[in-house]
């Protein structure tokens, strides 16, 4: 079937611009009613051209329309089943010049002194990753090790 000579019946679009608005992915909702896709693509750089004519023009217009309405129902429908993932995620998440309610207040460390970073999983991780490079040096291990321990960091277990 030649792309140019594709006629797009009455009946298919509505069909697709149904599809659409139901949530359906524009080139997948058009072949499912007949439309192949590359007649889809050409009928679509028709309609978004500087110069777009009709059918093409409201053809595209229809599917935009469409998509928005899909993406309105599925905010609708997280706005009344997860109020939260819509204020996160949705319109209502805070943003610099709009204060929202989506991001938690996380709690400030009263103080850093007294605070041990060798406790830190992530520095003891690079630890180990610093030894396990180390492997084929035998004796800057051992360096690295009695160094760590003479901070008060204990080596990796197998040391």
């Amino acid at each position: 079937m030649s792309v140019k000579r594709f006629r797009l019946t009455p009946s298919m679009r509505t069909q697709i611009i149904a599809s659409i608005r139901s949530g359906g992915y524009p080139h997948v909702a058009a072949a499912s009613w007949g439309m192949p896709r590359p007649a889809f693509d050409d009928w679509w750089s028709r309609g978004v051209a500087q110069d777009a004519r009709e059918p093409y023009l409201s053809f595209v217009k229809d599917i935009v329309e469409a998509q928005a309405q899909a993406r309105l129902r599925a905010e609708m429908a997280v706005f009344e089943a997860e109020p939260k993932i819509w204020l996160i995620h949705g319109p209502g998440r805070e943003a610099p010049d709009n204060p929202g309610w989506s991001v938690s207040v996380k709690p400030t460390e009263a103080s850093i002194e007294g605070r041990n970073a060798l406790l830190d999983p992530e520095l003891m991780q690079l630890f180990r990753t610093l030894m396990d490079v180390l492997d084929p040096y035998p004796e800057a291990r051992d360096k690295v090790a009695q160094a760590l321990i003479g901070v008060g960091a204990e080596p990796p277990d197998d040391v």
